[in-house]
């Protein structure tokens, strides 16, 4: 069984603003390079919250870009603090 437009929105709330800045910043190129042409990922800040839309053709694909941003977010987390 496939699932068609799969859709998910993660948020990662942050204690500081300037720590949420910084991760979005350093996460936003990597990013762009998970992107398929099928796929749809928006990021997005506000105040200390990343929040990440996800829209894939397939729930296999859900599931990788999931897993993706949510180690992005934890590498970047852990080089700052």
């Amino acid at each position: 069984m496939t699932l068609k437009n799969c859709k998910a929105e993660i948020k990662v709330n942050l204690r500081k603003q300037s720590t949420a800045e910084s991760i979005h910043s350093a996460i936003l190129p990597d990013l762009k390079n998970l992107q398929a042409s099928d796929e749809v990922l928006r990021l997005s800040l506000q105040g200390s919250v990343i929040s990440l839309e996800l829209q894939t053709p397939d729930l296999a694909s859900l599931r990788a870009n999931t897993n993706s941003f949510l180690r992005l977010v934890d590498a970047a987390y852990r080089c700052i603090v």
